[in-house]
């Protein structure tokens, strides 16, 4: 069995062909793995942004508490500090504003 140069030529299209599409394939499979790995990659940040989310919401709830209760503190520290100047204002008179007045007084 002979073969023409067309035949020849044809066998080594093939080849050439066979050759290229199974580099294709091996590189189609790369693709997909890395496709793969690029979706776990994606799924792990999301998780990770949902947790940060979470987080923020809880430092946001604490945050409005922590405030609340400080304005309360706030407002009790107000209260006290008018007692205490009304307390000193009316014990005022009674004593010396200056240690140094009763002596000259």
């Amino acid at each position: 069995m002979t073969f023409s140069p067309a035949e020849a030529v044809l066998f080594v299209a093939l080849v050439v062909t066979s050759g290229c599409v199974v580099l294709m394939y091996r590189k189609l499979n790369e693709l997909s793995t890395v496709g793969r790995h690029y979706r776990l990659a994606l799924h792990d940040s999301a998780a990770a942004l949902d947790q940060a989310r979470e987080a923020v919401a809880l430092l946001n709830n604490d945050s409005r508490e922590l405030i609340a209760e400080l304005c309360v503190r706030i407002g009790e520290a107000e209260t006290l500090v008018a007692r205490l100047d009304r307390a000193r204002a009316d014990a005022a008179p009674a004593t010396p504003t200056h240690p140094t007045q009763e002596l000259h007084g």
